[in-house]
């Protein structure tokens, strides 16, 4: 009788759990967050449907393996409402909250480093020049082509590429503390991998200033 007990009591657990209704997933990329002005790529999934749609303000379809690129509006954030079909005909939904975040003014970094700095000589020689958008979570990656640097008392100098070169090395040591350089925002090529539709900009100027 025991035994029968048991049986009857695992069968119940067993039917209950067959029962338990599906739940709708949704899986976004990018820690929830989608940037004004540009394009965002998401990935959307409802685990255990046959199909789904999604709907959303400035979200657009890309293929049929749930790639969405979405143009966010106004407002703080943007919700997604999915409608999934599941394998017995079943219809569930799910909405998926972002937030929406303007995009900061992209910048002018050496060796990494932005703003107003204080460096030695030794510490902006060979440098390497790049941008970057701070606090920004898209994987954006930029490749310079040119920049521009400026030597007190002499006009600015392009260099092609995103690397401090030998010339500009030499006249480099021979300046004295306090002196300043600028590499201008305005005066910088470059082009931008995984960033579709981005909008090219002027970076925000380096200001350096020697150290003794």
């Amino acid at each position: 009788m025991k035994f029968l007990y048991c049986f009857l009591f695992l069968l119940i657990n067993i039917i209950g759990f067959s029962q338990e209704p599906h739940k709708a997933v949704v899986e976004v990329n990018k820690m929830n967050v989608v940037y004004r002005g540009v394009s965002n790529p998401l990935t959307l999934s409802m685990p255990g449907t046959v199909s789904f749609e999604a709907s959303a303000p400035g979200l657009k379809k890309v293929d049929d393996y749930g790639n969405y690129i979405m143009h966010p509006g106004s407002g703080l954030t943007v919700d997604i409402e999915l409608r999934g079909k599941l394998p017995d005909g079943e219809i569930v939904t799910a909405i998926k909250t972002l937030r929406i975040k303007d995009i900061e003014k992209h910048v002018v970094t050496l060796n990494n480093k932005s703003g107003i700095l204080e460096l030695r000589k030794n510490e902006i020689i060979n440098g390497t020049i790049g941008i970057k958008v701070p606090n920004f979570l898209h994987g954006w990656i930029y490749h310079i082509e040119e920049f521009q640097i400026k030597l007190p008392n002499q006009d600015p100098i392009t260099i092609k590429g995103n690397v401090i070169s030998e010339s500009i090395n030499k006249r480099i040591e021979e300046l004295k503390a306090n002196d300043i350089i600028y590499i201008y925002g305005y005066g910088i090529g470059y082009k931008v991998e995984n960033a579709p539709s981005v909008g090219m900009q002027y970076p925000l100027q380096i200001k350096i200033i020697i150290k003794d």
